[in-house]
């Protein structure tokens, strides 16, 4: 158990969960779309995910990494040349990438490279201090969800349609509205679990402005609407089950670990591996409908 929470906080900590699970939400939205997978965009996802949260990590470095009060911030400085070595692979990951893909796809994603970097990068001037989007008021969690969205589902429309795939667009619309909101799902216990934290900092977000037990009854509020989204998504039956399971999954964890064991710091990144654990979860009910043809 020791081995296996020492590979989950690797995962975690160097954020290569995360950038796996961008890269397992572009795969679904080609299954979802009945397109072949564009291996590029994949790839491009994955660095340019990982490239963005470790950018923002190196942003907060602490003067004192070891006095830090969160094990990722002392892991992450105290194994510095695991971070470099990550981090220089997956540049060229993205430069290969890049080179690889039409000039107007490369437009679009510097509109989301812009976005990406604003919820990041002190950009905006507030009371005097240089701040990012993410010290707005309430923004941050509709800032990811956006960034989300029009990486793992805009990216690959603007790609496919370069390439002469046809993709409705009502389908486009309606699942950017699904996958918004799938991520609000999934990113608001995490500013639940940072609450005294963002308190501490003078940030306002939603779950401060809404109290700990109303934010939770968000969540579940969301989940139940998601549900209700998917059964009129434009796409298959085997992927509409795969991905109310795993909706049913996400209620499940929040009842189970991540609202009942709040003070465990990492319980809340099971989320991030759900975003992995959707695409598996479509594949998965895709073969077996498909065993059941044959």
């Amino acid at each position: 158990m020791k081995k296996l929470e020492q590979i989950w906080k690797f995962f975690v900590f160097t954020n290569l969960l995360i950038a796996s699970a961008a890269a397992a939400q572009v795969l679904l939205s080609y299954e979802i779309f009945h397109l072949s997978y564009n291996l590029y965009i994949v790839l491009l996802e994955f660095a340019a995910t990982l490239l963005l949260y470790n950018l923002s990590i190196w942003i907060s470095k602490p003067k004192d990494y070891k006095q830090s009060p969160y094990e990722r911030t002392r892991w992450i400085f105290g194994k510095m040349p695991i971070f470099w070595i990550i981090n220089v692979l997956a540049i060229l990951l993205l430069l290969y990438a890049l080179a690889q893909i039409h000039f107007q796809t490369l437009l679009y994603l510097g509109f989301i490279g812009v976005l990406s970097l604003a919820y990041a990068l002190p950009l905006l001037k507030i009371k005097g201090q240089w701040k990012s989007f993410r010290h707005l008021p309430y923004i941050k969690v509709f800032h990811i969800a956006l960034i989300w969205s029009l990486s793992t589902v805009g990216l690959v429309y603007v790609e496919s349609v370069n390439n002469l795939e046809n993709i409705a667009w009502g389908s486009l619309l309606y699942l950017l509205s699904c996958k918004f909101l799938f991520i609000l799902l999934v990113t608001i216990p995490f500013d639940i679990r940072d609450m005294k934290q963002d308190s501490y900092y003078h940030l306002k977000t939603v779950p401060l402005a809404l109290g700990e037990i109303r934010a939770k009854y968000l969540c579940y509020l969301l989940g139940i609407l998601h549900i209700l989204l998917v059964l009129a998504m434009p796409t298959s039956t085997e992927i509409k089950i795969g991905l109310i399971l795993c909706d049913i999954l996400v209620l499940l964890i929040f009842k189970t670990k991540i609202f009942k064991e709040q003070n465990n710091f990492l319980n809340v990144y099971l989320l991030d591996l759900l975003l992995v654990g959707q695409y598996a979860l479509c594949l998965f009910s895709i073969e077996v409908a498909n065993n059941l043809i044959r």
